[in-house]
């Protein structure tokens, strides 16, 4: 007897036979067919032929409100005309040159002018890079060489952040909360000694970690709202503990904003009042191009300076790159305080939906949301870290991924969603339904069980 997930995959491939081609030819050349394993899910990732606005439209000609937003990098949607304009204009000037360009002061003054902590910022190419280099201005600034990550975090995929990303949550799994737990193959444990692990919203065990390794820790590294962990948000007052005890104890505090910039026009750290030592950012900033920053207080950020002595250095073959610059430049133009408001309350209405389905279906489902960011959870009760986002009921998150997908609205198989600019209150009625009809569906397979 087939199981709920075997169904749903059915109806994806009967849905997706162009798709299931394409990705067989690209299992020839590419390890499992794919070159990046968070937007892989089984039984195989659709194949976009385009996207426009709040729309992706696959080869079989499928349709799909898209609340993926390439993992939140695509605010303005897909394919903006202001920043296609921008672009095409730009294009035949050249793509990218070993010198400086106007661009770069045009978009490094506006988010110097937009997020209270950056004082001087540097271009990059990824989120990766952002924390990396980050990571390496404070250790240059404080002389030290440790971090604090929280649980669950996710910082991009440098040796030194990739720990305690996604670790299995058991009992014995938390005996030891220092001790962090390695993602995958590959990584060097020397790394890990530089590496100490605290819950989120938990100022208390970071504090534990100070006391004992003040000495080793150059900053603690945190997601002022966290992502992958599923769009937890803090507590009232954490983060102005972790501020306190980066004070406290000489040590520097450095915010993941590579998500959370969206929050607000200075992203998280404006939105809560909150400002940290150094910030990494990117997805947003790039306006659907490659792109990544890090920047922070003058003092930190000088030793990047190349008159200074023994600068960091700081390479990047394409750092700066006039694409990036100038689609940065116009996203950072559309992104008003007047827009970020609206996606909210179009992400308050979708939560408001959702949450009536839930209940009216008495199912074990709970949503957290900050801002326009949302993130499902089969859990009773919205989770405070990441060990509260474990669950029991195995696969149901997979069946409800593609219960979605197969209804045209294309989620995250986490369950995790975010909103675009470009969205409209149709949109969110039409996901709406279709949550509606999939928790009735789900509904029934708790009442088998049962």
């Amino acid at each position: 007897m087939k199981t709920s997930y075997e169904r749903e995959q059915e109806i994806y491939k009967e849905k997706t036979p162009q798709s299931e081609q394409t990705y067989e030819m690209a299992k020839q050349y590419m390890p499992g067919g794919d070159t990046r394993t968070i937007a892989f899910f089984q039984p195989y990732p659709p194949t976009i032929e385009r996207a426009e606005g709040a729309y992706l439209f696959d080869l079989d000609g499928n349709k799909y409100i898209d609340f993926v937003n390439n993992y939140t990098s695509m605010i303005h949607g897909h394919a903006h005309p202001y920043i296609v304009e921008k672009v095409r204009e730009a294009l035949p000037l050249g793509t990218a040159y070993a010198a400086s360009i106007p661009e770069q002061t045009t978009l490094a003054k506006i988010l110097c002018e937009r997020i209270p902590s950056m004082q001087k910022v540097r271009f990059c190419n990824s989120g990766t890079e952002a924390t990396m280099f980050a990571i390496r201005a404070a250790r240059a600034f404080t002389k030290k060489t440790a971090i604090i990550k929280m649980e669950g975090g996710y910082h991009g995929t440098h040796d030194l952040v990739e720990y305690s990303t996604k670790p299995l949550i058991t009992e014995k799994s938390h005996q030891d909360p220092w001790k962090p737990i390695p993602d995958c193959a590959g990584l060097s444990e020397n790394v890990a000694k530089d590496i100490f692990i605290a819950p989120f919203n938990n100022a208390r065990a970071v504090e534990e970690i100070l006391l004992q390794k003040q000495d080793e820790v150059a900053a603690i590294l945190v997601e002022p709202v966290m992502g992958v962990a599923g769009v937890i948000a803090p507590e009232p007052g954490f983060l102005e503990q972790l501020r306190k005890l980066a004070n406290q104890y000489h040590v520097l505090l450095i915010f993941d904003e590579v998500q959370t910039l969206r929050l607000s026009t200075g992203g998280a750290q404006k939105k809560f009042g909150v400002i940290p030592d150094l910030t990494a950012i990117a997805k947003i900033i790039g306006g659907g191009f490659p792109i990544g920053a890090f920047g922070g207080k003058d003092d930190i950020m000088k030793g990047f300076d190349p008159y200074q002595e023994h600068a960091i250095p700081h390479g990047g073959t394409f750092n700066g790159n006039k694409m990036s610059m100038v689609a940065g430049i116009a996203a950072m133009e559309l992104l008003t305080e007047n827009v970020i408001q609206c996606m909210k309350k179009l992400s308050e209405l979708l939560e408001l939906k959702i949450n009536e389905a839930i209940q009216k279906n008495e199912i074990p489902v709970s949503i957290s949301r900050v801002g326009s960011m949302l993130n499902l959870h089969f859990t009773e009760k919205v989770p405070t870290n990441y060990a509260e986002t474990a669950n029991q009921y195995g696969d149901l998150m997979k069946v409800l991924h593609l219960k979605m997908i197969n209804n045209g609205i294309f989620i995250a198989p986490r369950g995790m969603m975010n909103l675009s600019t470009v969205m409209t209150a149709e949109d969110i009625e039409s996901t709406a339904t279709a949550f509606s009809k999939a928790f009735e569906e789900i509904a029934e397979l708790f009442e088998k069980v049962n």
